[in-house]
């Protein structure tokens, strides 16, 4: 833009042009981001948190110039339209479902942070688990993934038997377990696969670098073919108590029975170093994933947005359900709208459509299921 036109703005336009070039600049800065490793500039990472905030600051001044009848309009929407295909992988707008009809089987999938099916809200816990067992009654999905899974296997006062109850009223009785904490021998918190089908091998990986988070690696017989389903749990940041109170929420730092409660929020350390953390991880996941002789599902939470390094590192060889056959903005984590945290990807062996995003808030996540045929 000519300077003599920047001159003819008033003292507030000029000051929200400057304002525009900067969220422009946090625009260009996300995008970015996803092609940088938070291994090499971890300060990266926070752009792509910051994605949609930036995305809907740009959208309110191309508007804003619009109204103005000033040529300035063009900076924020050319820089949207550079990055479309990121804004698409949080908002879908599928009119019709993509059915194949040269595909002959088809299998439900559905993918779960149950949030250890609130165990510790000791006025609500069964209550809660009741319901989110009505929700996968409901669904019936032939193949289940679920992180944050309780078990506990010894006669209690809670009586929280939850795998053996689920194998009782589910279709999908055959199950594979993975967990990483083992407390007093009776008390288990990981993964678990339910599956309609036959197992015919399953393998738990622990991530080196947390003890918390793992994947589970299932082979499911599917009439003739085998499937193989990884069900991930990728590291989050931890935050403490103390961090959930700075951002105004109670969150959820009891998840894990090891954590070390602290008065002294670090949520930005902590994010730093969960980005780090999440690299090694996802690619210990993908680099496994590689080495199947068989099409691959991977369903879990990932704890990173559709604008991040771990994100495009996922789609550069598997296929994001949800923008396939997804609908509206699809946000997985219930505190923070159009947070999209969960997936469901698989490779293109599968056609996927009827995406849902389950709009019960039974857990600090929703539960996501897709119809994947081939």
């Amino acid at each position: 833009m000519r300077a003599k036109d920047f001159n003819r703005l008033t003292g507030f336009g000029k000051f929200a042009l400057i304002i525009n070039i900067f969220c422009v600049l946090l625009l260009v800065l996300a995008y970015l981001a996803t092609y940088i490793s938070p291994l090499v500039v971890p300060q990266m990472a926070f752009f792509g948190l910051l994605y949609p905030f930036s995305l809907l600051a740009n959208f309110l001044f191309l508007f804003y110039w619009l109204l103005k009848r000033r040529k300035y309009f063009l900076i924020s929407l050319i820089t949207i339209i550079i990055g479309f295909s990121y804004m698409s992988r949080f908002i879908q707008f599928t009119i019709l479902q993509r059915e194949d009809e040269t595909k002959e089987t088809e299998i439900k999938v559905m993918s779960y942070n149950v949030r250890l099916f609130d165990l510790y809200n000791w006025t609500q816990n069964k209550q809660t688990r009741n319901e989110i067992f009505k929700l996968l009654a409901n669904e019936d999905p032939d193949v289940i993934c679920f992180q944050e899974f309780y078990q506990q296997d010894q006669s209690s006062s809670w009586n929280f038997k939850t795998r053996d109850t689920l194998v009782q009223f589910l279709k999908a009785k055959n199950f594979a377990e993975g967990y990483t904490v083992n407390v007093n021998n009776n008390k288990f918190f990981g993964l678990v696969t339910m599956s309609k089908f036959p197992i015919v091998a399953n393998d738990h990986i622990k991530f080196e670098n947390d003890q918390s988070n793992s994947f589970l690696c299932t082979d499911l017989l599917i009439q003739n073919d085998t499937i193989r389903v990884y069900n991930a749990h990728i590291g989050s940041a931890r935050f403490s108590q103390a961090d959930y109170e700075v951002m105004g929420t109670e969150g959820n730092y009891k998840t894990w029975p090891h954590q070390k409660s602290t008065d002294d929020p670090q949520i930005f350390t902590r994010l730093t170093h969960a980005y780090k953390k999440r690299v090694a991880q996802t690619k210990s996941l993908l680099t496994h994933s590689y080495t199947s002789p068989y099409p691959v599902i991977i369903c879990g939470d990932f704890n990173d947005t559709p604008v991040s390094f771990n994100y495009r590192s996922l789609t550069s060889n598997y296929i994001d359900a949800f923008t396939l056959s997804g609908t509206g903005t699809a946000g997985t984590y219930c505190a923070i709208p159009m947070l999209r945290i969960d997936y469901l990807l698989h490779s293109d062996f599968f056609n996927s459509y009827d995406y849902q995003t389950h709009e019960e808030e039974l857990s600090d996540h929703r539960a996501i299921s897709a119809i994947l045929e081939y």
